[in-house]
């Protein structure tokens, strides 16, 4: 593999040059339009950028990577979509799709007709859980995403609150798909188990328009910390009506979909600040990366600002990591797209953590076909800025504010 120093350089040589043949062709399903757009289209910017410089470096075994793209606004679509890209456009490999819902669906459609499905981000547990040979999962379940959250605030937040754990008032509230209500089980019991105290937990859809009642039943309940499951849209109208209504908390942590993207800063301003996340990043300390993955990193963040003139969000450094050890290693290793070899592939792999961009390793267990090396990191919105601060050797600071400071006052936070 050439020097990813070079790549820059690679890309506008090989879209001038066509450097290899279109005869890999890899399935692409996401939320384009929709309610889930925002980070599906975050997802496929990653996708994009991860071929684009996979081809540029001589394609898979020296043919060109090309996409056959399904947009899936939601969970309904996700079964003929996924039948189209396998009848119509002929893939032997598909990777989607971000949300759970969707995933549980087209990953249904893929192992009935013998196709691989490749999730990179969609982290409900059921997913993993019906024996699928053709399925593999980059990202940990949502259970375990809900209780790495409420295990820091038990195990960080409150002895810097100085809050007694017996005395620790908790509320938790969550979409409730399959990917939510998995968040939220796997924080209720982590918080139960310890001792702490559950004053209040609140279901709803996505698509919701007003989540006032939430917020006043939130205010009555007075919990110290606040563990939120939320996409984009419902994640930013619920700290919106929670500031209308002056709901004080000691700290808020999210779980992803909304609480560590750009968008969710960009609409809140300085009251993003504080804000805790349990997650994937894509802002910490390359540091604690092998050097290959750390290069790798770098050469991420630059291009994929320079090619979309913004910054990447989790999202889009969890489409391109997947993308990019399915093209670079997967499919060389399985010389193409058949799908016994491409299994095959799959289950070799052994990359030890730190040795992609989000952090994680990869090793994929045959039972389930989860990623047995992933696992969440917590960060905090410092200066309208993610960081990552814990575990330690990924993190970008030492300094965390904790309690949450008031309405209008989070301007420095992180100074």
């Amino acid at each position: 593999m050439k020097k990813l120093s070079v790549l820059t350089t690679a890309v506008a040589l090989a879209l001038a040059a066509g450097v290899a043949q279109a005869d890999i062709k890899v399935g692409v399903l996401l939320p384009l339009t929709g309610p889930l757009a925002s980070l599906g289209n975050d997802v496929n910017m990653g996708f994009e950028l991860a071929k684009e410089l996979i081809n540029a470096q001589g394609g898979v075994n020296g043919e060109k990577v090309s996409f056959a793209t399904a947009d899936v606004p939601g969970s309904n679509e996700a079964t003929s979509q996924a039948n189209r890209l396998i009848t119509r456009d002929g893939v032997k490999i598909i990777m989607g799709s971000y949300a759970s819902s969707i995933s549980f669906a087209a990953s249904q459609v893929a192992e009935r007709n013998g196709v691989i499905y490749v999730e990179q981000g969609a982290v409900a547990d059921d997913i993993t859980k019906r024996g699928f040979k053709n399925l593999f999962r980059f990202i940990y379940p949502a259970t375990e995403l809900g209780k790495a959250g409420a295990q820091y605030a038990t195990e960080h937040i409150l002895p810097k609150l100085d809050i007694p754990l017996e005395k620790a008032r908790f509320a938790i509230i969550n979409e409730d798909s399959s990917y939510g209500s998995a968040v939220a089980e796997g924080a209720k019991k982590w918080i139960k188990e310890s001792g702490a105290q559950l004053v209040a937990e609140s279901g709803y859809s996505y698509k919701t328009t007003d989540m006032s009642s939430i917020v006043q039943r939130l205010k009555s309940a007075e919990p110290d910390i606040l563990i939120a499951c939320s996409y984009t849209p419902d994640g930013i109208l619920f700290w919106r009506q929670a500031r209308e209504a002056n709901l004080n908390l000691k700290a808020l942590i999210g779980n992803g979909g909304a609480h560590n993207i750009p968008d969710f800063a960009q609409a809140l301003g300085d009251d993003v600040n504080g804000i805790f996340n349990t997650g994937t990043s894509a802002y910490f300390n390359p540091a604690g990366l092998s050097p290959e993955a750390a290069e790798l990193f770098k050469t991420f963040h630059t291009e994929y600002e320079k090619r979309f003139n913004r910054k990447p969000s989790a999202h889009s450094a969890m489409g391109f990591n997947a993308m990019w050890v399915v093209l670079s290693k997967v499919l060389p290793d399985a010389g193409g797209t058949d799908p016994d070899k491409v299994r095959k592939a799959m289950l070799a792999l052994d990359m030890p953590v730190g040795s992609t961009i989000v952090g994680w390793g990869v090793k994929f267990d045959p039972e389930t076909g989860g990623n047995t090396r992933a696992f969440p990191m917590i960060d905090q919105w410092q200066q309208k800025q993610i960081r990552t601060i814990y575990p330690e050797k990924f993190g970008l600071t030492k300094k965390i504010t904790v309690p949450l400071p008031a309405w209008g006052e989070r301007a420095n936070v992180g100074e």
